[in-house]
């Protein structure tokens, strides 16, 4: 059963492949990739062994970059190549300082792929999280290349569809080791054939950033803040600004000293966060301009909202209150900040199954607003809540070593 399947599925593969091209050559994902995805430009290959990781996109190619370091830095002759489907993770891919070769994933086919195998000529394949690419897989056995899935996770739903072809994916996955994030997917890939398999945690969590306490000061400093209590609303998305407005002007009326930041998710929506601010005849300042002497600062600039956190005396994450999925989280709760969200976390349940106890949930500007002004009020009682959130980020870190140590034993078997 399951070879008939393969053999259709290389079939439809082989003849879809071109009119494919044609229908998405301009998509940004696809856009001047098309003839290395069909291997008709290789990669130029330095000297060494080569390790061939491979992330689907923005958020798999971020939480390998400190795998890559950890790599590099126990087998440092090694040469990474790292692959990514999409225009965001192969940009956020060439900024990683160890990957020495970053490529576009080529389309699933199997002579494309036998032909990647043979000219990359890895040690091994890591795949990051849940990408199950027959031709890929099997290419891999065809040229007796072990292949590792990490950080490996299969949600309830995707399971279920799995299910109806658990021959194919017993064949694909009998040779492949998996590791998963943790032991409810490592039981729905033993249930689907896997023999492999293993949990050794969530790489994610790993990805914070060092704590910098000198630099928060510094920028406390800066601001003039002084010891007045510090709100911040982080990644504020589409549809939140209004909401996000008037929790603040609700928070300045109770504790007026308060010192509020709004940071949006996206620049061309700070427009809609002053046009709020307006309508509430609430003053502003940017961040990029160096004042702060307004009701709310908006942060403009990039690459400042994790110390931003660490400022902060409350934070609400953004993307939550409405139906987008959330934000990042971790990163008000690594400096052990109380940390306040929407109901909306789909993307970060990971997170939330570890965190989620320690936070709080509000569905709307008077939620929030009621919630934060208790925050400011009573730090002693929600300081110690934030600290038990910090302490479960930290308990579940080290899932970067654990991946490397497996990758590293089958390197270099």
């Amino acid at each position: 059963m399951s070879q008939l399947i393969i053999f259709i599925y290389r079939v439809l593969t082989a003849l879809i492949v071109w009119p494919l091209c044609l229908a998405v050559r301009n998509h940004p994902n696809f856009e001047n990739t098309i003839r290395q995805r069909l291997a008709l430009k290789l990669p130029d290959v330095p000297g060494g062994d080569l390790i061939w990781l491979h992330g689907a996109s923005l958020g798999e190619i971020r939480a390998l970059a400190g795998l890559i370091e950890d790599l590099k830095a126990r087998k440092p002759g090694t040469v990474i190549c790292l692959s990514a489907m999409t225009a965001t993770g192969r940009q956020a891919a060439m900024s990683i300082k160890g990957a020495d070769i970053v490529i576009p994933l080529p389309f699933d086919v199997r002579r494309i792929m036998n032909r990647y195998m043979r000219h990359l000529a890895p040690k091994v394949l890591v795949i990051a999280e849940t990408e199950i690419w027959p031709n890929m897989l099997l290419a891999a056995e065809a040229n007796s290349i072990p292949v590792i899935i990490i950080n490996a996770r299969l949600s309830e739903r995707a399971f279920r569809r799995y299910l109806h072809i658990k021959p194919l994916t017993r064949r694909l996955l009998e040779k492949v080791r998996i590791l998963a994030m943790a032991e409810e997917h490592d039981e729905r890939f033993r249930a689907l054939g896997a023999a492999n398999v293993g949990s050794a945690g969530n790489i994610k969590f790993d990805t914070v950033a060092k704590l910098e306490i000198g630099r928060v000061e510094s920028l406390r400093k800066e601001l003039g803040i002084g010891k007045r209590p510090v709100f911040i609303a982080g990644s504020i998305r589409t549809g939140e600004e209004r909401d996000i407005i008037e929790a603040i002007a609700d928070i300045r009326k109770k504790i007026p000293e308060t010192f509020c930041v709004v940071a949006p998710r996206h620049h061309e929506r700070i427009k809609f966060v002053t046009d709020a601010a307006a309508q509430r005849a609430m003053t502003w300042s940017f961040r990029s301009e160096g004042s702060a002497g307004a009701d709310i600062l908006i942060l403009d600039t990039v690459g400042e909202l994790f110390d931003f956190y660490g400022l902060s005396d409350a934070a609400f994450i953004g993307g939550s209150l409405v139906k987008l999925g959330g934000q990042n989280i971790l990163e008000p709760v690594a400096w052990g900040v109380p940390t306040v969200h929407g109901p909306h976390m789909d993307n970060f349940l990971w997170a939330m199954e570890v965190i989620g106890r320690y936070t709080t949930t509000v569905t709307d500007a008077a939620g929030l607003s009621r919630e934060i002004v208790s925050i400011i009020s009573r730090p002693d009682v929600y300081r110690q809540k934030a600290q038990m959130a910090q302490a479960a980020l930290d308990g579940a870190k080290g899932a970067t070593k654990r991946y490397s140590d497996e990758i590293l034993q089958i390197f270099t078997k």
